[in-house]
């Protein structure tokens, strides 16, 4: 009798167990997350920003030309230049003429801002120094330190998924100085020879504030995974206090930039980029031609981030007194990070 009621337990525990382990409602809770849980947010964080982002193509940002996209980003590069002029600078009896060599070395900070879609803001700190690197140099072209803020906005829309389109409005104001050695004490000599020795600030120090706006056009345009153009049209105003008075100005402008991407059809993340851009005055005395012709190598491996170097050679005049030439090159070092 004692058998039979073991064999009986056993068989009904047998039969408990067995419908347990068939019932997934009684089976135990499984603790593990699913691989398909965790791919989604893998994605995310490899993906680049979707304002960089045209037709597949991740564009690479141009220290000189100003696109369309809407992005959220910081910046900060530094500029590294070198140059050589021809001019001359009369002081007394004796003329300076010649080549001159010079430097520069300057920073810029950056951060824009993405809102409502279409939209975008930013602000740009930018502080670049040129002086002489020799006697005679310093004699003629002296030191001049710019400075600038600037606040803009961009407003864009995408036409289709290969395009975009953009307004840009800027305004700036740049306090700038200028030690012009040789000029100011070729007038000290002058005004003493006509017997008042007498010598202020304005005769080697010279002064400037200068005011601008400028609206442009730009786009963004991206006809192939790895390859894409920036370009813009620009209209600036100027208005600059000076030493000897209150001027204002007028200029266009052109810029345009070729990036082609290695990363997006191949594994090397390398990125190269070829630009050019052009200001040409239309009106007033204060402004001068200004262009600039180069590239630049950039690491694209990350998606969030574009660094970089890109080297210019810019026609300009660095001082007044001297000749407009193609022999200044400017380096732009540094880093943008996109979020």
């Amino acid at each position: 009798m004692r058998l039979h009621i073991l064999i009986v337990a056993g068989a009904c525990f047998a039969g408990t167990v067995a419908q347990a382990q068939a019932d997934p409602s009684t089976a135990a809770p499984n603790t593990a997350t699913p691989a398909a849980d965790t791919a989604p947010t893998m994605q995310l964080e490899d993906a680049p920003p979707a304002g960089r982002v045209l037709n597949g193509h991740v564009f690479i940002p141009s220290a000189i030309v100003s696109g369309a996209l809407i992005t959220t980003s910081f910046a900060t590069y530094l500029e590294i230049a070198y140059g050589k002029t021809t001019g001359s600078q009369q002081i007394g009896d004796q003329l300076y003429s010649g080549s001159f060599d010079y430097a520069g070395v300057g920073a810029v900070v950056g951060f824009e801002f993405a809102f409502l879609k279409y939209f975008s803001a930013r602000l740009t700190i930018n502080e670049l120094v040129y002086s002489a690197i020799n006697g005679e140099s310093a004699l003629v072209i002296g030191t001049s330190v710019a400075t600038s803020f600037g606040l803009g906005v961009t407003a864009s829309l995408p036409i289709g998924d290969s395009l975009r389109l953009g307004l840009l409005v800027d305004a700036g104001i740049g306090p700038g100085l200028a030690l012009t050695i040789g000029s100011g004490i070729n007038t000290i000599i002058k005004n003493c020879q006509q017997g008042n020795c007498s010598a202020g600030q304005g005769n080697i120090f010279g002064t400037r504030n200068k005011h601008t706006v400028q609206p442009a056009l730009a786009m963004n345009w991206a006809p192939w995974r790895p390859f894409g153009i920036t370009a813009n049209v620009s209209y600036s105003f100027v208005s600059q206090d000076l030493n000897s008075g209150s001027f204002t100005g007028q200029a266009i402008g052109l810029g345009v930039a070729f990036d082609f991407d290695f990363k997006a059809i191949s594994d090397v993340p390398i990125g190269l980029q070829a630009v050019f851009s052009w200001s040409a005055p239309i009106s007033g005395t204060i402004l001068d031609h200004v262009s600039d012709l180069g590239g630049g190598i950039f690491y694209t491996g990350r998606p969030h981030l574009a660094l970089g170097l890109q080297i210019v050679a810019r026609r300009f005049k660095v001082q007044p007194g001297v000749e407009v030439s193609w022999s200044t090159y400017l380096a732009t070092i540094g880093a943008r990070y996109y979020w």
